[in-house]
């Protein structure tokens, strides 16, 4: 073992330190020109070098044995297979610390000995993180090398998948840990004299077949969109690929503008002052926002949210970090780099911590979760402003208009103005109206506020059941509506008119659900399960409402289980391991019946 894991040393050692030098020049630069560690692509891009790598390095080092005389060579060593591959993956480990990991260290470590720069105790947790996925692209490009069919290489989706979210870097230790061990294993029992040959052991068939499965799902999703919108465009009948929208649909009213909007909603109302608001509307200036906020970040995240943590005080000169570790804010001069000590809930100088992690918005306003705070730069001080309901959660930054401070949170819109006769830097803010979300923070898109002479409009749109987090879509199939509310001059909200509006889209293309539930929910239970920050809490839909999309899995399943009942029949696959088959076709569907392709060689009894 000892021998052939100095050997793959000795085949790579000069690329590899090629590489390596060539990444820490990389590192070096993309930090002198921006400070990498405060950066939302910084973990990003340290993972698509490190996946890349490691998946190139399994081409070159284990595709070299995939022909046949090769393989022998090396199978027929005398060792034990486990050792065999014990050897491949320990030198694959080292080579890949070497080009990945130590010139990440170096780097992290230079910084935070050499500078005043916010490095805490997550950023190093980060590094073994990135070095476990560059090491399950190898695995996974392993797999794929040695197994029947390249398609195996979709087994790369999963630790996407199970393992790669934005929560604290100790909490994903377990997800990594285990998505690692399980690639792994898998990796271990393809390493087999006869590639061709079946798998052995019906637990290693699950645990090989369920990765390739989210990949078959995954893959099965891409081309069916494709599909889909390809032929509505060639059919004209695709809603975003007409010259105007479909009258009544989404589309039509997220497009128009906020006076528009009003113009729409008011057009069925029973209320006598309707269309003189919808006359009005053209000479007025709404303005729309919405619950774009969608998560706040949380304690050592893997990676730095698009959310500003940080900010700047021209004045002085000092640039304030976020500590994770201290849970203040580290301050430091961007010309000489000198540190300017601490910034606590009291401001410069109070070591008092914050309780969780704040986002720093425009005009000097901070949030956490369900607190407004104001950053008074004159005194170097934090002023509560204002603080939400327990439970309650802001779905969007502060929006100032019409002389007026717009809080939106996940329960109402609060509408607050500023005490100028106070004698305050930071003004304390008085209560003006606020208005109840008529259907939750659940798909809300969008509100719509304008100021009348007699009080206030304000709409609020509910999207088809779409939700975007991150690179993921996560589609729940629910009907659109817009409602519109009026408060009056004492600030009572009377609703007006809601206004049923058509989704564009039919049920089959807003949701692939139907392409397999089981797998459905098993790629959306790691979004409910972990702590993402999310300011309103993720579902894990069982059964859609919409009936065409029950009926579509019943027959995508039963069509699975037909097509693998006739292509086992008649094959010398045992009669236990068939049943296996059609009942993961019954469980998983489709995607089930593609991985049995890949993975069971069809032999016919003779």
């Amino acid at each position: 073992m000892k021998d052939l894991y100095l050997s793959e040393l000795r085949r790579f050692r000069w690329t590899v330190l090629a590489a390596g030098i060539a990444n820490l020049l990389l590192i070096v630069f993309l930090n002198r020109i921006g400070d990498l560690l405060q950066s939302s692509y910084f973990h990003g891009l340290l993972l698509l070098i490190a996946m890349v790598a490691g998946l190139v390095l399994a081409i070159f080092q284990v595709g070299s044995y995939r022909k046949p005389s090769q393989w022998t060579w090396l199978i027929h060593r005398p060792l034990s297979t486990p050792r065999i591959f014990g050897a491949l993956a320990l030198s694959a480990t080292t080579m890949l610390s070497l080009l990945i990991f130590l010139p990440m260290l170096i780097v992290l470590v230079g910084v935070d000995m050499l500078t005043t720069r916010v490095v805490d105790l997550h950023h190093y947790v980060s590094l073994v993180h990135v070095l476990a996925f560059s090491l399950m692209a190898w695995m996974a490009g392993t797999h794929a090398c040695i197994s029947r069919s390249r398609f195996a290489i979709a087994v790369l989706f999963a630790p996407l998948l199970l393992a790669l979210h934005m929560v604290s870097v100790f909490v994903l230790l377990l997800p990594v840990s285990l998505t690692l061990g399980w690639l792994a294993w898998i990796t271990l029992k393809s390493f087999r004299a006869n590639r061709d040959a079946p798998i052995h052991g019906g637990g290693t068939l699950i645990l090989t077949a369920l990765p390739l499965q989210i990949g078959m799902f995954l893959l099965c999703i891409a081309i069916v969109r494709f599909l889909m919108i390809s032929g509505g465009i060639l059919l004209g009948t695709d809603p975003l690929n007409t010259d105007y929208p479909p009258k009544g649909g989404l589309i039509e009213t997220e497009r128009s503008e906020p006076s528009e909007e009003f113009v729409l909603g008011l057009a069925g109302s029973d209320e006598p002052r309707a269309e003189s608001w919808r006359s009005q509307m053209p000479l007025l200036e709404p303005v729309s926002f919405g619950p774009w906020l969608k998560r706040f970040p949380v304690r050592h995240q893997f990676s730095n949210l698009s959310l500003p943590s940080s900010w700047y005080d021209k004045e002085r000169n000092i640039f304030w970090s976020f500590s994770h570790d201290r849970m203040q804010f580290i301050g430091r001069n961007p010309e000489s780099g000198v540190a300017q000590g601490v910034f606590g809930m009291n401001g410069v100088g109070d070591d008092t911590p914050f309780t969780s992690v704040p986002v720093v918005a425009e005009h000097g306003d901070l949030l956490t979760t369900n607190e407004l705070y104001g950053i008074d730069k004159q005194n170097q001080s934090l002023s509560k402003r204002f603080e939400l309901n327990k439970g309650e959660t802001f779905t969007a930054l502060p929006q100032r208009e019409f002389g007026r401070l717009m809080l939106l949170t996940n329960q109402r819109l609060i509408v607050l103005r500023e005490d100028r006769k106070a004698a305050a830097t930071i003004a304390p803010l008085l209560s003006d109206w606020e208005v109840k979300l008529p259907g939750g923070a659940q798909h809300l898109t969008s509100v719509s506020v304008v100021e009348l002479m007699d009080g206030w409009l304000v709409s609020f749109v509910y999207g088809n059941g779409m939700r975007q987090i991150g690179f993921s879509q996560f589609p729940v199939i629910a009907p659109p509506w817009q409602q519109v509310v009026h408060i009056d001059a004492e600030g009572n909200a009377k609703a007006t008119v809601k206004r049923d509006i058509n989704p564009d889209f039919p049920a089959m293309q807003r949701s692939y659900w139907w392409l397999s539930p089981a797998l459905e929910v098993l790629t959306t239970l790691p979004e409910v399960a972990l702590d993402k920050g999310l300011t309103w809490p993720m579902k894990v839909m069982i059964m859609p409402t919409a009936k065409s999309q029950w009926v579509a899995a019943a027959l995508l399943i039963l069509i699975s289980m037909a097509v693998a009942w006739w292509w086992l029949r008649g094959s010398r696959i045992p009669a236990s391991r068939q049943w296996v088959w059609i009942a993961s076709c019954a469980v998983i569907g489709l995607p089930a019946l593609l991985s049995m392709f890949l993975l069971e060689p069809r032999e016919r009894k003779v």
